[in-house]
């Protein structure tokens, strides 16, 4: 039988947020059928149970907007659009900077909500940042969010990671994923990961394995903060007012369609960088799916050669990034990994965000 959940009410969130318990129901205790409904005392859905769509970045297709609302509902979830609508503008983002940034700023200040899931990333989210910061006050006296979502909104998890001080998830996207590539098989980023592989993490955590140490100092293992994970924002923060500091963290590492030459000249530009100490660098995917084995072999040669030049730990694991695949890390969260000495392979694990109540 798989566990039932049982709803969390909002004033316990930050509380389990941060603190992750683990509650368990005695093994001779028996729910009854309308111990988990997932609603509040008024029958609205429980914020446990609603997802808050919200895209801030590129035009995203309206036409997917009621496949996601499906693919959630299939999972139990309802979805709330209050924060999701675009006028695009010539650049292709889904309205002026000024208007995204508010409509972000709106879904961060809300306590209602505690799932903030974006339907897809694309470019503009760094654009937002005088913005958040003029309201960074404001947004860090609301309740913890989970922003959920990888690529552009890399700027965003940045953002509430390191200024406001909340955890988030790189995970799929709404749009993209197991789920979404059944209904339209042309959807194949992100087609291997579902979006209860997010929710998993969220309450279970992470464990994975096949990670691949690059260097000598990989095989000791690392423990850091999880931090990225798109290698191009990663890099647009660099050398400006709003680049944090690197000590501490574990990097993720990502990006699509780099080219090997793209992908060398910025390994070559992180080497270069003065006063960049990471505790440790783990590299995703960069290719796309559809490239031989050879080309993808130039890719990990690449990253190779990165590691033999720095001191840090240096792992390869492309079983995340915008490729089949899109394994979810908990970002702004312990990651530790550890390695066998017998074999070239470590594992990485991450406590869950919060537990809920089995």
């Amino acid at each position: 039988m798989k566990p039932r959940l049982i709803a969390i009410t909002l004033s316990t969130l930050t509380s389990l947020f941060f603190n992750y318990p683990a509650f368990a129901i005695p093994p001779h205790s028996k729910l009854s059928p309308s111990c988990c409904e997932k609603t509040t005392p008024d029958n609205t859905p429980s914020p446990d149970k609603l997802i808050y769509l919200i895209s801030v970045s590129s035009q995203y297709d309206e036409d997917s907007i009621p496949e996601i609302k499906q693919i959630f509902s299939s999972s139990g979830y309802n979805i709330d659009t209050t924060y999701l609508h675009q006028n695009p503008t010539p650049l292709g983002y889904t309205d002026t900077d000024k208007a995204r940034a508010d409509t972000l700023i709106k879904a961060l200040t809300d306590k209602k909500v505690k799932y903030l899931w974006f339907v897809r990333g694309g470019e503009g989210a760094l654009n937002l940042y005088p913005y958040l910061y003029a309201k960074k006050a404001e947004i860090a006296k609301s309740t913890p969010k989970i922003l959920i979502g990888f690529s552009d909104v890399t700027a965003i998890h940045y953002y509430v990671n390191n200024v406001i001080k909340w955890p988030s998830v790189h995970g799929v996207f709404a749009s993209y994923n197991k789920e979404m590539h059944a209904i339209d098989p042309k959807r194949e980023i992100n087609m291997y990961s579902s979006i209860n592989d997010t929710f998993s993490a969220i309450s279970k955590g992470v464990t994975y394995n096949e990670i691949l140490p690059m260097n000598a100092a990989a095989h000791a293992g690392a423990t850091g903060i999880a931090s990225g994970s798109n290698l191009t924002l990663i890099k647009s923060f660099f050398s400006t007012k709003y680049e944090e500091q690197y000590s501490g963290k574990i990097l993720l590492l990502e990006d699509i369609n780099e080219a090997p030459q793209q992908l060398d000249r910025a390994l070559h530009q992180l080497s270069y960088k003065k006063n960049f100490h990471p505790k440790a660098i783990i590299f995703g995917q960069f290719y796309k799916d559809d490239l031989d084995e050879k080309s993808k072999q130039l890719y990990e040669n690449i990253i190779s050669d990165f590691s033999q030049k720095n001191k840090y730990p240096v792992y390869y694991y492309p079983k995340f990034g915008h490729g089949y695949t899109n394994s979810p890390f908990l970002l702004a969260r312990k990651l530790e990994i550890t390695c066998k000495e017998k074999y070239n392979s470590c594992s990485l694990k991450q406590s869950p965000l919060y537990q809920h109540l089995k």
